[in-house]
């Protein structure tokens, strides 16, 4: 069989599918997984054991406790399309916000303009089939502290439309890999348990000078 109909066929249940969303927000045992998603410790254990031998989760032992971890992180890119296609459009937009995050990339503002600059830069390039690395990559992404993530099975760049501001972000390995940089560089501090992040002073000095512009 196809192993992307495996795939599917391994999140075509409501209890995998969450536990695999539920673990995109971080490690968790067990007990976690069954009282978030009100099902039964035996029952859990089944497809627990299902996305364990899939490759789509691991285990770690701790003790007497074992925490369970999103294991393949091209997973992320597929919630977030998942999200694109099935979401009701809201009567209301939802407020536009300086910085987010979207999954283990960058949204809000601070993501649409740092898009609206690689693309400017010609650092992706929008092809038929997506997003593409455009030849002034390298320098563009230098600017941010970036280099070209190696090529895995996770999709290196697509747009991902950003719900508040109703333009492109940057998803992808390359987007993982520009949050990380700013994160690191101490220029976005992403909030705890929420999808929001602040622009540190530095950050929005330091992106000022970068972008052109203030996020």
């Amino acid at each position: 069989m196809d192993e992307r109909v495996e795939l599917l066929e391994d999140l075509a249940h409501p209890v995998r599918y969450g536990v695999l969303t539920r673990l995109e927000r971080g490690p968790a045992t067990a007990s976690e997984l069954a009282s978030g998603l009100g099902v039964s410790a035996t029952a859990l254990a089944n497809h627990l054991r299902r996305l364990r031998d899939r490759g789509l989760v691991t285990v770690r032992h701790e003790g007497r406790h074992a925490a369970y971890a999103l294991a393949e992180p091209g997973l992320r890119d597929l919630f977030s399309v998942l999200n694109e296609l099935r979401r009701t459009a809201p009567v209301t937009p939802p407020p536009s916000i300086a910085a987010g995050t979207c999954y283990d990339h960058l949204s809000g503002r601070l993501g649409v303009a740092l898009f609206d600059a690689l693309e400017a830069a010609g650092a992706i390039v929008r092809t038929a089939d997506g997003l593409a690395l455009g030849d002034g990559a390298e320098d563009a992404l230098a600017r941010f502290g970036v280099t070209v993530p190696p090529a895995r099975r996770r999709l290196m760049a697509y747009a991902c439309l950003d719900a508040s501001e109703g333009r492109p972000h940057l998803g992808g390995a390359l987007g993982a890999a520009l949050a990380e940089a700013l994160v690191e560089r101490g220029w976005v501090l992403p909030q705890p348990g929420a999808r929001t992040a602040t622009i540190t002073p530095r950050g929005d000095r330091a992106l000022r000078k970068v972008l052109g512009t203030r996020p």
